[in-house]
């Protein structure tokens, strides 16, 4: 009887799979005629925007790409008004829409993590901005946050820990959608602290960044299974 009480949540699912299967198929077509890719961010997501020309040939179509954002937005400072400048500069598209959330910045709003800040407090505000982009693009990535320290931090430990688990839980709950920053972006001095300096101004730091994005996109082109029957919730 448990088994086959079983059978219709299994078959529902393999239903789920199959339809996800067919709508992808639909949106690696409407790719191959051009899409809109628009990174949503803070500096580093605007220096990545400026650098997309590295792989803008590798598409049928070179995408329509764009920036939404300001230097020095936090995960805490990226809020509605920004959203909603996404929005509307993007409303009159036919266009496949795809965002790019990238907030790179070590200096998450230190005031505003405190001692006693649990550790899922930044991946849920992440997750929550993705949740209102899909309301206006038709699918979101979001990259990670750096995983260290800056030397100015007086509580560089704490914060390590809830980048660490951010983007832990980032890639438990995007999966396909969540996109890890190269190694190279994790530039550390003898004195074991990030340099903020060469990570902001490596031209190699953010095409490694750049291509990274442009490969997951060829490979939701392509068909790739991480995207299909996956995460049906998120």
């Amino acid at each position: 009887m448990a088994n086959a009480a079983a059978r219709p949540n299994s078959n529902w699912r393999q239903f789920v799979v199959k339809l996800n299967r067919f709508e992808f198929q639909l949106l690696g077509a409407a790719m191959t005629d051009g899409f809109l890719l628009t990174w949503c961010g803070d500096s580093h997501a605007r220096n990545a925007y400026q650098r997309s020309h590295v792989i803008t040939g590798t598409f049928p179509v070179a995408p329509t790409v764009s920036f939404v954002g300001r230097g020095g937005l936090t995960i805490n400072t990226f809020n509605r008004n920004h959203l909603h400048e996404a929005f509307e500069d993007h409303a009159y598209s036919g266009m496949y829409r795809i965002a790019v959330v990238f907030l790179g910045s070590n200096d998450i709003d230190v005031a505003t993590w405190p001692a006693d800040t649990p550790l899922n407090v930044p991946a849920n505000k992440l997750l929550a901005l993705r949740q209102e982009l899909l309301l206006s693009y038709d699918m979101v990535f979001v990259i990670g946050i750096p995983e260290c320290d800056i030397c100015r931090r007086e509580n560089a430990q704490l914060v390590h820990q809830i980048f660490l688990r951010c983007n832990q839980q980032l890639n438990d709950v995007l999966r396909g959608y969540y996109i890890k920053l190269p190694n190279m972006a994790f530039n550390w001095e003898s004195t074991r602290r990030f340099s903020p300096d060469d990570v902001h101004h490596s031209n190699r730091i953010y095409n490694s960044i750049v291509r990274l994005v442009g490969q997951r996109l060829l490979g939701v082109m392509e068909g790739d299974r991480r995207y299909v029957g996956v995460n049906e919730d998120v």
